[in-house]
């Protein structure tokens, strides 16, 4: 193998690779041989198929396998003989088309062009200080928990004065549904509860019933939607026969042992303590992401190095899509957002450039140190997608089996917390007692949300900065 480096700028790099043909015919007759040795062909016997024969078969597609293998191995061989890892895959042109390569059994030349990781000098651990913030239930918080909760699940009493049905009242109701006057099975019930509002029932049903008395006898036209759990109603124009036995308002439910009863503890106070430890496990997760993002920002402030530029664009494009298709599903255009495109393109940009700096300080990281993913964190992983798709375990399992690139994506963020946990292990930790409010507090570098100039008030501080 014969290699010229071409002079380059920066992390690109270019090789021009030359394979002497004598390798891939030696390749080529491996090849052949095997394919002989398992052929099955009329008039010869098992594993007595000439080699010529075989040639005459399978020859030249044979050796284009050939020469790819060569190429393929050579390009990597080049990569690692100079320490050098690509960012992407390396585009490869062949100097000579495949067919005149074959037809003349030329030396094999190719030209390899790709961006490199850049080298990274990472800091000592311990000279980071890092504040860790932390923040505890206080009565306030339970107490909020606890109306949330109280009008979340609300008593139905009857209104003081007659009236007709407004949202969110709870109607008890008979109905009877047909189509084409016909009944079908599961379409009546007496003394059914519906809320209105809630879309527990198909279409607009519960729309059509705002308005109504009690004793009111009401004819609902609907129609079932596609998809629909029994076949035999998709798409089919429905009206059902209502009458209105009685409406009931929502009442905010008293806080009280019967509230924690309802919910499946036994007093209020087991309710409460419930409520305390499932707040303090959202304010660890909490604590845990702004911890993380103060980490993630000091190593990126702490650390230079050059970016490929490959990446960067891949991750722009990725999330540049991400907002075309949301535009899309909600049909708008770049035109209905608060942003002017540039802006936006410019956020992205910086945005890209920021994920691909710890993506990358986060990669090396973990090789240097040698921190691997283990069967458990894989288990772990597939283990949480397939909650995701009850009834499909089975087909995810095999789908991240044979997919590698699909398996790294979805195991990232489980070396990515692997990676920091070492690196917190390391640096000099304080706790830092905050507010509830100051740990919820959100950030101000995550993508452009599809919010409209039509329909979304623009807070003071966007107008500062505009």
């Amino acid at each position: 193998m014969k290699v010229k480096e071409k002079k380059s700028k920066g992390l690109k790099r270019e090789f021009t690779i030359q394979i002497e043909f004598k390798e891939i015919s030696s390749l080529r007759e491996t090849k052949l041989k095997e394919i002989a040795s398992k052929s099955k062909i009329s008039g010869f016997r098992p594993g007595k198929v000439p080699i010529s024969h075989v040639d005459k078969m399978h020859g030249k597609d044979v050796t284009v396998e050939a020469i790819e293998e060569k190429v393929s191995e050579t390009s990597r061989a080049v990569l690692e003989e100079r320490g050098l890892r690509a960012a992407i895959s390396p585009q490869i042109s062949m100097n000579k088309e495949m067919e005149k390569i074959i037809n003349s059994e030329e030396d094999v030349e190719y030209t390899m062009s790709c961006e490199v990781l850049p080298d990274i000098q990472i800091i000592d651990f311990k000279k980071i200080k890092l504040e860790n913030p932390v923040a505890e239930p206080q009565k306030k918080d339970i107490d909020d928990a606890l109306a949330y909760i109280s009008e979340q699940n609300p008593d139905y009493t009857k209104p003081k004065k007659k009236r007709v049905a407004k949202e969110w009242d709870r109607l008890n109701i008979n109905y009877v549904g047909s189509i084409d006057g016909e009944k079908f099975e599961g379409g009546a019930a007496d003394k059914a509860d519906v809320i209105l509002g809630s879309k527990t029932f198909i279409g607009n049903f519960e729309e059509q019933l705002l308005g109504a008395s009690e004793g009111d006898k009401k004819n609902i036209k609907v129609k079932f939607p596609e998809n629909y759990q029994n076949k035999d109603l998709e798409n089919k124009d429905a009206i059902f026969e209502v009458e209105v036995n009685g409406i009931y308002e929502p009442k905010n439910s008293k806080v009280d042992d019967n509230l924690a009863k309802k919910l499946g503890q036994e007093s209020l106070d087991t309710l409460k303590d419930a409520l305390r430890d499932q707040i303090k496990k959202d304010f660890n997760q909490a604590s845990r992401i702004r911890l993380k993002d103060g980490l993630f920002d000091y190593l990126e402030k702490n650390h230079n190095f050059e970016l490929p530029n490959s990446l960067v664009d891949q991750e722009y494009d990725q999330m540049w899509h991400q907002l075309e298709h949301q535009l899309e599903e909600q049909k708008k255009s770049l035109n209905d957002l608060e942003l002017k495109e540039s802006q936006i393109k410019k956020n992205y940009k910086e945005i890209a450039e920021k994920r691909i700096s710890i993506g990358l300080l986060v990669a090396e990281i973990g090789r240097l140190n040698k921190i691997e993913l283990d069967n458990n964190d894989i288990n772990i992983a597939l283990q949480n997608e397939m909650k995701r798709y009850p009834g499909q375990e089975n087909e995810i399992i095999k789908y991240y089996q044979t997919n590698a690139e699909a398996m790294r994506g979805l195991t990232a963020p489980i070396y990515e917390d692997k990676v920091v946990d070492y690196v917190l292990s390391k640096v000099n930790l304080k706790d830092k007692k905050i507010t509830r409010e100051d740990l919820f507090e959100t950030k101000k570098d995550t993508p452009q949300k599809v919010n409209t100039k039509k329909n979304t008030k623009k807070s003071d501080k966007n107008k500062e900065k505009k």
